[in-house]
């Protein structure tokens, strides 16, 4: 007669247990994997929101020393309100705590002044860009830009007068990530042109 063995039910059991530890590992592991794949792309987009922010300072500045604007004059188009229009002074604006936001794609103001936190920007799929109201962009390649979706980044400027030739820039962009808050900043030193 022969006799056939097979697993006990504690064997049987143990083998489960080990199986079931095993594809819990990979499952954790690969939840891992997602957040740290989001975390990279969402900190790729802030950091070329802070970029966009800056690039834009620096154009600004480049293009009022060609058309032969004064240094005093191009600091106080940054002293504005929340509609963009001009108050003529630097402590407002985006010489204030609160800061202010940059459009570089609007056709109205560029530059306004955030209210008690500045507004989240919102992403325009049709176009691809970052902004803050789609009725008032250019046409990007002969298309119109259409409403977009709410995004959690959140872009502040301020400016500060270290001496009447040098001014700093710093910007900011914060973002959720899953439930924490992250942030990346830049300070750039922009000097009178001569």
């Amino acid at each position: 007669m022969n006799k056939q063995s097979g697993f006990t039910l504690i064997e049987t059991l143990i083998a489960i247990f080990l199986l079931t530890l095993t594809v819990g590992a990979l499952l954790q592991l690969a939840a891992g994997g997602f957040y740290s794949v989001r975390y990279a792309r969402n900190q790729m987009v802030a950091t070329a929101l802070l970029q966009e922010s800056l690039e834009y300072m620096h154009s600004s500045r480049d293009t009022a020393s060609i058309a032969g604007t004064d240094w005093q004059t191009w600091l106080t188009s940054f002293s504005v309100n929340q509609n963009g229009t001009p108050i003529g002074d630097t402590s407002q604006g985006c010489f204030s705590r609160n800061g202010c936001i940059v459009d570089p794609y609007t056709t109205v103001a560029k530059v306004r002044a955030c209210d008690s936190t500045c507004p989240p920007i919102t992403f325009f799929t049709s176009s691809g860009l970052y902004g803050y109201s789609s009725s008032t962009y250019l046409p990007i390649n002969g298309q119109s830009v259409t409403s977009g979706t709410a995004t959690s980044y959140v872009r502040t400027i301020t400016m500060q007068i270290n001496t009447p030739d040098q001014v700093t820039v710093n910007t900011s962009v914060t973002w959720l990530n899953g439930s924490s808050s992250k942030t990346v900043t830049q300070p750039v030193l922009l000097t009178k042109w001569k």
